[in-house]
């Protein structure tokens, strides 16, 4: 149900709950600029660890933490280290792809958010599986390695990427909203 402000305000104040779930709300100028900034950077930052995952200092990098994975070390009984990091960049940049969509396709950047969420949650698996994320020299967990640290930022990453889905999946439901408004609309 969608609302012109003007023509429907009778129809609004007799609906109790309309004003909160329906009327058309306005997002302030400042909140807009930071989604953009939060969905842009995110996509640059998995562009550009996909586009690194087609390089050899990359694509072995990444093995260590791939190879004690229970989720993913199969992989390299399947595939080469850099067949696999090649795929995986792949998957990113289509990911990458997906996210950048949401102002014309905001249904495959739902899409691009599932696939961003479950990435960092994969690399977030490798705290677990990985040996040496704690630094063993001032004593372990929770002090955190090298390994540890480079796996840190994937949990604000994670963070952007369930944002960008949720996002994505309000802009999806809002133009589905905006469809049947409109085809209600002609059928009168």
């Amino acid at each position: 149900m969608h609302y012109e402000v003007e023509r429907d305000k009778p129809k609004m104040a007799q609906d109790q709950f309309a004003p909160l779930a329906f009327a058309p709300q306005r997002v302030p100028r400042h909140s807009r600029i930071a989604g953009l900034l939060a969905r842009y950077a995110l996509v640059v930052v998995i562009a550009w660890f996909g586009a690194m995952k087609f390089t050899h200092h990359e694509s072995y990098n990444i093995s260590r933490f791939v190879g004690h994975s229970p989720l993913m070390s199969w992989a390299y009984s399947v595939m080469s280290i850099r067949t696999f990091g090649a795929l995986t960049g792949v998957a990113e940049l289509a990911t990458a792809a997906l996210l950048a969509l949401k102002p014309w396709s905001p249904r495959l950047s739902v899409l691009g958010g599932v696939l961003a969420t479950l990435f960092f949650l994969g690399t977030l698996s490798f705290m677990i599986s990985t040996p040496g994320i704690g630094e063993p020299t001032a004593g372990g967990f929770p002090v955190l390695s090298d390994n540890g640290e480079f796996l840190m930022k994937d949990i604000a990453l994670l963070g952007l990427a369930v944002w960008t889905l949720s996002d994505s999946w309000e802009a999806t439901r809002r133009r589905a909203n905006e469809r049947q408004d409109d085809r209600a609309a002609a059928t009168r």
